[in-house]
């Protein structure tokens, strides 16, 4: 067997190669489930568990009833609309939100919003390192869940 070369098709393999990874890349988003906790049948790490949901999986993870929902913005924000059945903690006021969270039990399941997503991602950190197993945020935050006509209580 003889390996043939073609210059011309030298510009294309970086080209398939990339296409390649998008498609096996693309393949694993479709197959992984965020609530069942499995990827390929294979069961997620724990730190896998935490991440984004789009406005539609969060809403799907808040309709199981699995999982603690938590408003991480201002008392003021909260009560300009909120999703039903949020506890609110202002992420801002540092060190009653941080002794909120060591009040939780680690291995509960939890869902976390704010207004645009930006504390979310920051409260995401702060509760890995804190050894919580299951957090995900909701990606565009109230904003986004409100742009697409998802209850909100006001």
């Amino acid at each position: 067997m003889s390996i043939y070369y073609n210059k011309e098709m030298k510009k294309f393999i970086p080209e398939f190669f990339a296409l390649a990874l998008v498609i096996v890349l693309g393949l694993s988003v479709y197959t992984c489930d965020p609530f069942g906790g499995k990827c390929f049948g294979q069961v997620l790490s724990e730190e896998a568990m935490i991440g984004s949901l789009s406005p539609l999986e969060f809403k799907q993870a808040i309709d199981s009833g699995d999982y603690k929902l938590i408003d991480i913005r201002t008392v003021e924000e909260y009560y300009e609309g909120h999703l039903i059945n949020a506890a609110q903690n202002d992420y801002y006021q540092t060190i009653l939100f941080n002794s909120y969270l060591d009040s939780l039990d680690k291995n509960d399941k939890y869902l976390i919003y704010c207004r645009t997503g930006n504390r979310t991602g920051d409260a995401l950190n702060i509760m890995r390192e804190k050894g919580f197993k299951n957090v995900q945020e909701l990606s565009g935050g109230i904003t986004a869940w409100a742009a697409l006509g998802l209850p909100i209580v006001r």
